[in-house]
């Protein structure tokens, strides 16, 4: 008897605990603005970290270049990326408020471009930096 009382309140547990569960998303915390996550390089952050490296040897030229570039590129994935998360709130707020798949079309394809564009950013970056290095630079950093 015992027994089968044990069994039956760890079962009941075990049920309201799953309906404790809420089918409710998460916040959304602010996601990289990119199409291809972590398998494309970020030279111009390996480059800041072996700024002042004897190895790297980095000219004034080429840190005024790098630095250019680096500004640029933060400056424009930054504005891509408020645009970016904010469309993507707004979506998943509509899509869990009800609202029609059909409805948010125009609104998806315009977070998909958000995204091309921030990444192609992030790909004339990469060209940029390898532009500025020397051949010898390049294995160092890559």
């Amino acid at each position: 008897m015992k027994t089968k009382f044990l069994k039956l309140c760890t079962a009941i547990a075990l049920i309201m605990s799953l309906g404790s569960i809420s089918l409710k998303a998460q916040p959304l915390k602010p996601s990289k603005p990119f199409l291809i996550q972590g398998k494309l390089p970020h030279l111009v952050s390996t480059v800041k970290i072996l700024w002042d490296d004897d190895d790297l040897a980095l000219s004034d030229e080429q840190k005024e270049k790098l630095t250019i570039v680096k500004k640029n590129t933060k400056k424009q994935v930054k504005n891509l990326a408020k645009e970016i998360n904010k469309l993507q709130s707004y979506i998943v707020k509509a899509t869990l408020d009800g609202m029609q798949p059909k409805n948010l079309k125009d609104d998806m394809y315009k977070l998909a471009k958000l995204r091309a564009d921030a990444s192609m950013v992030h790909l004339e970056c990469i060209y940029n930096t390898r532009e500025i290095l020397s051949p010898e630079q390049l294995k160092i950093i890559e």
